[in-house]
């Protein structure tokens, strides 16, 4: 997810909660695929409610908690007479746009972690983290011209059906 800003709360020498914001990644650009250019623009990330648990005196912890992504993945572009679009069995021809989004398919999910941190001084910790959020796979939804709703609802239905098999971030 990128860097993260984070503030947590230890009540004693086992438990903790914290918050976190990553503001991810985000980009945008073009990407080109078959001799089709797509704008393309794209963010990673969300913030989270964790709870921790301590073992020992040590600075490794287990983590359980909320994450509410707003991880995000779209492109389009427009059709052009050199490069008509395939959409399943629909064609877009000169001028109509195409575009697509991807998201997961959950908004808020379940995240574990195991993590360490490293105290510096009373008020600051680095810490180090790897877990897994459960998003329940990703959804792709696309907007087309309308006469092309059923040949495109077909198509999306199988990538969301090949999607789902990621289930989970790490």
């Amino acid at each position: 997810m990128g860097a993260t800003l984070e503030g947590a709360y230890r009540f004693n020498q086992s438990w903790a909660v914290r918050g976190l914001i990553a503001d991810g990644i985000s980009a945008n650009g073009t990407q080109s695929i078959d001799g089709v250019t797509f704008a393309t623009s794209g963010q990673l990330g969300g913030f989270a409610l964790l709870a921790d648990y301590y073992t020992g005196s040590s600075g490794f912890r287990v983590c359980g908690g909320t994450f509410v992504s707003n991880t995000n993945f779209s492109g389009s572009t427009t059709a052009t007479a050199a490069n008509p679009i395939e959409v399943g069995s629909f064609t877009a021809n000169s001028g109509e746009t195409v575009s697509a989004e991807i998201e997961f398919t959950r908004k808020v999910s379940p995240m574990l972690t195991v993590g360490y941190d490293w105290n510096i001084g009373r008020t600051f910790t680095l810490s180090g983290e790897i877990g897994a959020i459960g998003m329940g796979g990703l959804n792709v939804s696309v907007d087309a011209p309308a006469i092309a709703a059923n040949e495109i609802a077909a198509e999306v239905n199988n990538i969301n059906d090949e999607l789902s098999a990621f289930g989970v971030y790490p």
